[in-house]
């Protein structure tokens, strides 16, 4: 195990999109970190709390695009692989198949962990160096620590979510579409058929569709839909909800490497 751990490290960290995407996370992640500071904030107010977790979590749940270069690292990490066909080679180093699976996943989960923790940080400072007046006591106030907590939590989720997908389909193109439509377009389309008033006793289950629940993590208000939708998860159901799902994924693509043929 401790001998896949060291391949599949070298392995990540030696694919240059690895680097790239942690560098464009940072990049973005201070931009939105600073325009929704900025914003959130007005010249008679202080910043209110859901601006400064908006800025918090690089913008979740309005601007999705931290979560999918995280994610990305995922699909890379195995999808160049299968691409290239060195996943053969790979196979013959390590015949026991779980003991690959296992470092994949760890490894992946290991570097969404500590990139997210460091984009928490520079969203962070970015707020207390422009959030004005009060800004250190919305950042420091114990909702923004389970925020962060939640952040980072999400974030290492979406990277193992595009590892799975890339493991599943064995291909990045496909894998790419799935991350990308799943929270945009599909989550959205079965919020708005759950809306129709044919499906009105099942329209609470929206609020269990897997970017919806994990995005719960991120919030700091629980207030019912005008629209007369399902009530919010609280922070703590949306993330195990939003994690299961991960789990469910991730065993999916083991049990399928485990089988198939390379």
């Amino acid at each position: 195990m401790t001998s896949a751990l060291r391949y599949e490290w070298v392995r990540l960290t030696s694919v240059r999109s690895t680097w790239w995407l942690i560098g464009l996370s940072v990049v973005a992640q201070g931009l939105l970190a600073l325009v929704l500071t900025l914003s959130g904030k007005s010249r008679d107010e202080p910043l209110a709390g859901d601006a400064a977790a908006l800025a918090l979590s690089g913008g979740t749940g309005m601007i999705p695009l931290i979560f999918v270069f995280m994610g990305l690292i995922g699909v890379f990490a195995t999808g160049h692989e299968y691409r290239y066909g060195t996943i053969r080679a790979s196979l013959t180093a390590f015949p026991r198949r779980i003991h690959l699976w296992a470092a994949k996943t760890l490894l992946v989960a290991a570097v969404a962990a500590v990139v997210g923790t460091l984009l928490a940080a520079e969203s962070l400072g970015i707020g207390l160096l422009v959030g004005g007046p009060g800004a250190e006591e919305v950042f420091t106030g114990p909702q923004m620590g389970r925020v962060a907590v939640g952040y980072v939590v999400f974030l290492v989720v979406c990277a193992l979510f595009g590892l799975a997908l890339a493991g599943i389909t064995r291909s990045i193109p496909a894998a790419i579409v799935l991350l990308i439509t799943l929270p945009m377009i599909i989550e959205s389309l079965i919020v708005l058929i759950l809306g129709m008033e044919a499906f009105e006793s099942l329209r609470s289950l929206s609020a269990y569709l897997p970017f919806t629940a994990g995005e719960r993590m991120m919030a700091v208000s629980a207030e019912t839909p005008l629209d007369g939708g399902p009530a919010p998860l609280r922070p703590l159901t949306g993330g195990l909800t939003f994690t299961a799902y991960g789990a469910a994924l991730l065993a999916l693509w083991g049990t399928l490497f485990i089988k198939r043929d390379a």
